[in-house]
């Protein structure tokens, strides 16, 4: 009896050792399991976490794309006036430069500050390194000058009004007078002059009408003034030379209406000012003598007009002396220079 117990004794303590072994290798082999889970979550999480760093560095590098744009601009200007361009940057550390496409036009300094010149369409460019960027920019005239050429190798012939609704009728034109010493005609004088005035006014930023562009034009004294009023111009400069059977008489004076003109007397102060600082300026570039200024209100290319107007007579080509220096290239100059000199005083440039 004592012995057949210690046998169930033993075979009990031997099942319960199986059964231990049996529910350790169950333990070892769940935690093997869930060490397996979360080992693919952990590479799950880091696949993920990387995927999310490359598309953020992605993202990032997209912002971050290296631009140049105009933070500050204008698309036109006038003639001598400035205006400072400025550009903002991204992702770019090389120095913003600029340059202008036309230089006859504009010019611009190191910090975007530009000065228009003349009349026309302009590129402005920035650039930093290998980037860049350009705006155009219109250039408008600082001020619409007509220059009216006297007279014409070709007639109109027949009348017109004096001025606007006047009965009062003169003829359309006439053949000027003829230099004694040149022979010189003064259409030729006045379309020389007008030629050399209209590049001198361009470069100071003028835009320029001429009422003729060629001595084989025929054209009214009320054509003319037409002329200047459809270009919107600001002044009208009517460029004439002096005749008179006297030979001894010379020198230089400038025409106007009267403030009692009955078509423009409005303008006369205005066509008064302008006669005097084209007069005197001229007078002072040449040395001309200057015969001052005189109140007409019979010359129908000036009641026509619909701005300040003024007649210039450059001189006596009656007279032999004053004759010779009219026919001179170089004296020509001064006339021209000296016109374009009193224009500026008028406008205040």
């Amino acid at each position: 009896m004592g012995k057949e117990t210690f046998r169930l004794k033993k075979a009990g303590w031997l099942v319960l050792c199986l059964a231990g072994l049996c529910l350790f290798s169950v333990l070892l082999l769940q935690a093997g399991k869930i060490r397996a889970e979360a080992e693919t979550m952990t590479t799950e999480v880091a696949t993920t976490e990387s995927k999310e760093q490359t598309l953020d560095a992605s993202t990032t590098q997209q912002a971050i794309s290296p631009s140049i744009t105009f933070s500050k601009k204008k698309k036109s200007l006038k003639a001598g006036k400035s205006f400072r361009f400025q550009v903002k940057t991204v992702g770019i550390t090389d120095k913003v430069t600029f340059k202008v496409s036309d230089t006859k036009l504009a010019k611009i300094n190191s910090s975007g500050k530009l000065t228009a010149l003349r009349t026309g369409k302009v590129k402005v460019i920035a650039i930093a390194g290998e980037y860049s960027a350009s705006v155009s920019v219109t250039i408008k005239p600082k001020k619409i000058v007509a220059l009216d050429p006297g007279h014409s190798a070709k007639m109109t012939g027949g009348t017109e009004p004096i001025g606007p609704g006047s009965s009062v009728k003169k003829a359309k034109d006439a053949t000027g007078t003829r230099g004694v010493s040149s022979g010189q005609m003064e259409y030729e004088l006045t379309m020389k002059l007008a030629r050399k005035m209209k590049p001198l006014l361009e470069d100071k930023g003028y835009q320029v009408v001429l009422t003729r562009s060629n001595n084989k034009k025929a054209i009214s004294c009320v054509e003319r003034a037409k002329v200047a009023n459809k270009a919107g111009a600001d002044i009208f400069i009517r460029i004439h030379a002096d005749g008179i059977n006297n030979a001894s008489v010379s020198g230089a004076s400038a025409l106007y209406p009267s403030s009692r003109n009955p078509y423009v007397g409005k303008l006369s102060s205005k066509s008064k000012k302008l006669s005097s600082c084209v007069l005197n300026a001229m007078c002072k570039k040449t040395g001309a003598k200057n015969r001052g200024l005189v109140a007409r209100d019979d010359l129908s290319g000036s009641n026509w007009a619909k701005m300040p107007v003024t007649l210039i007579e450059v001189g006596f080509m009656t007279n032999p002396e004053e004759d010779k220096k009219l026919a001179q290239n170089s004296y020509q100059d001064k006339l021209a220079k000296g016109m374009v000199q009193g224009i500026e005083a008028y406008f205040g440039y």
